[in-house]
């Protein structure tokens, strides 16, 4: 089976009381400090615009006949470091203590290259234990480069969700950004029949962590008249823009 969802995982109880055991407050930093580390997102979410660019970069590859690599930031004992269940086409991998520590460590500036760098570690572990073919290590690699090369930040629009309005001589775009900053983001461009810019509009504000392509939330749009509309998959409007108040926007 080829690879489709990875996921990294934290022990959120386990992260709160290594916390309140090991970060003293006795001064002003060190109670910011702490502050911080409490009000930041678990590991999962942290994590989860990167595990979807890596997804992206490596579509269609084999790497142990999983659809769905977990790597697990917390140790359990007596597990193996590496489980592979062919007949459900999941795998677990474990990290190494020092792995979990730097993590652990890490502020939000340094944390992003931190964690692309155990991400690409498992990875590439995981495809040498598999005996996997030179050409698949060197797309593995290479995901990471571009993701590095491109400052962890991927933008692209999403064909399936393109439609053009006849009628009005219009054309709507959606691109989706996976970013440290938004998570998963959304926002939509309508153009006229030159590829001049008529309109833009953002489609989700808030900082999410859920795929909204793969979950189906945006799965269909429609021009109903003048108004863009993007459904999730049981028909539900999800987001709507009526161009007929943006008529003088260029």
């Amino acid at each position: 089976m080829k690879f489709q969802l990875l996921v990294l995982e934290g022990d959120r109880k386990a992260e709160k009381e290594k916390m309140e055991k090991h970060c003293p407050m006795h001064t002003k930093d060190d109670y910011l400090h702490r502050k911080q580390m409490e009000n930041r997102p678990p590991l999962h979410n942290r994590s989860f615009y990167l595990c979807r660019m890596i997804e992206e970069e490596l579509k269609g590859i084999d790497i142990d006949g999983s659809g769905r690599i977990t790597i697990c930031a917390y140790q359990v004992p007596g597990k193996k470091k590496y489980i592979c269940d062919h007949y459900f086409n999941i795998s677990v991998y474990y990290l190494e203590q020092e792995e979990i520590n730097a993590i652990e460590k890490a502020d939000k500036n340094t944390e992003p290259m931190i964690i692309l760098g155990i991400l690409r570690n498992s990875l590439l572990d995981i495809a040498q234990r598999n005996h996997c073919h030179e050409d698949v290590t060197k797309k593995l690699k290479g995901a990471f480069e571009n993701i590095i090369n491109n400052q962890f930040v991927r933008e692209e629009r999403i064909s399936k969700l393109t439609r053009r309005n006849k009628n009005i001589g219009l054309t709507a775009h959606v691109y989706r950004i996976l970013s440290d900053e938004t998570g998963e983001g959304w926002y939509l461009k309508i153009v006229d029949r030159n590829g001049n810019i008529y309109c833009q509009a953002v489609i989700s504000e808030d900082v999410r962590y859920v795929d909204r392509l793969v979950s189906r939330l945006y799965a269909k749009a429609e021009w109903h008249g003048n108004t863009f509309v993007i459904l999730n998959r049981f028909g539900k409007e999800t987001f709507s823009i009526n161009v007929k108040t943006k008529e003088n926007d260029v």
